[in-house]
């Protein structure tokens, strides 16, 4: 039987180990969370462009990846972590909208539509010249004598990448920017139409006894860029999600974290173009796609206080149970949602390849969407940290799917 000091003893290392146990795992999620801060914060500021067809904003965004690839010491698979491609995308230099005399905010009051066509004009009359509709009313067919579109009454305005251009001028108006008569506009709209160089940034690890298992890990970097001066910053769409590859990558590229079978870490570009790179990665595979035992898709990760959602999750039940799982034991976000297969990320090509992949993004805290309040101080980041663990977890589990 044990005596009172070997029992308290023996009570106090338990207590020692625990705390030291405990010290070095919030150490390790601090370190975790300065990190990804860091990452986003670099990858939404102005230095990048929003990350768009603007001022090589996209471009930059790939040589700071490769750099960072790079000095966390992944592989290439090509020259240099590189795999380029191209597509023609729709961009503005210079908006301007004037209303009844009055100059409208871009980003709030309006936008110019991804695919609007060019031109300017001072003091046009509304009229015949001017096709102005309710965006729930639009006409069902054109008049060849308007100059300008003028599409009203948005309760949320959403900008994307335009793949075309169209003849006219075309302006998206809010509802509280919207006056009760149009007289008369002034506007500008210039821009160009053209081939853009953009490009994948893809880096290996090898696992260290099933290396031709492969995991991909991807999340997509690009995100829409600029307005003529009205920048769209991306921070959870989707900076969040490019961060946390990034530190997946340095926790993984860390030798004592070699995982058994081998990562490939892919961020693409020109997802907010549909899906341009994952699409072109499936098509042109640097690792033959045979390997795959998985597509963890990593988009919108800032939130959290809601819980996750699994997209594909229905095609692909173990990797959802095998999450799910983990969460119940160790009880890191509130819960797991799980929806059908969307063509809304870039695990989508992957899973049209007949490939497993699931899309993962956090729920709660973040109402920004594209548009230019995503800026990163609008972000806490306050459950990164247990969403970085649950993916780890599952990252290191996922090969062993009944031990939690």
């Amino acid at each position: 039987m044990w005596s009172a000091i070997t029992l308290k003893s023996r009570l106090y290392k338990r207590a020692l180990t625990l705390a030291l146990v405990l010290s070095c795992t919030v150490v390790a999620s601090a370190q975790d969370l300065i990190y990804a801060r860091q990452q986003l914060d670099t990858l939404a500021s102005e230095a990048f462009h929003g990350r768009g067809y603007a001022a090589r904003g996209q471009q930059l965004a790939a040589e700071y990846l490769l750099r960072e690839f790079q000095r966390l010491g992944l592989q290439p698979l090509s020259d240099n972590y590189l795999q380029p491609f191209s597509l023609e995308v729709n961009s503005f230099d210079s908006v301007l909208l004037q209303i009844n005399g009055r100059t409208l905010v871009p980003g709030s009051d309006y936008l110019v539509h991804p695919n609007s066509g060019y031109g300017e004009a001072q003091s046009l009359k509304a009229g015949k010249k001017t096709g102005i509709f309710d965006h729930k009313s639009p006409p069902k067919t054109g008049n060849p004598a308007w100059q300008l579109l003028l599409e009203t009454g948005y309760q949320r305005l959403m900008w994307s990448v335009g793949r075309e251009t169209w003849p006219l001028p075309y302006f998206m108006l809010s509802a509280a920017a919207t006056p009760k008569k149009i007289k008369r506009i002034n506007y500008v709209v210039r821009g160009n139409f053209r081939e853009h160089q953009a490009a994948n940034v893809i880096g290996f690890l090898p696992g260290s006894t099933q290396p031709d298992s492969v995991m991909v890990i991807c999340a997509h970097y690009d995100h829409l860029g600029r307005m003529g001066s009205t920048l769209f910053p991306g921070a959870n769409d989707n900076a969040s999600g490019t961060a946390l590859l990034l530190d997946l990558a340095r926790h993984y590229s860390q030798p004592q974290n070699t995982p058994a079978y081998s990562l490939l870490f892919i961020a693409f570009g020109a997802e907010e173009a549909g899906l341009v790179g994952s699409k072109h990665y499936v098509n042109q595979p640097l690792l033959p796609l045979a390997r795959t035992t998985l597509v963890l898709n990593l988009d919108l990760m800032a939130g959290g206080s809601e819980g996750l959602m699994v997209v594909n999750a229905v095609q692909n039940p173990a990797a959802y149970q095998a999450l799910d799982s983990l969460n119940q034991v160790h009880r890191l976000v509130s819960n797991i949602k799980q929806r059908d297969n969307a063509a809304n990320s870039d695990h989508y090509p992957f899973s049209q390849k007949g490939i497993p992949a699931i899309f993962v993004y956090t729920l709660g805290d973040v109402t920004a969407y594209h548009d230019p309040n995503d800026r990163p101080q609008m972000l806490q980041l306050q459950h990164y940290t247990f969403v970085f663990e649950l993916l780890n977890r599952f990252i290191q589990h996922w090969p062993n799917r009944n031990t939690p």
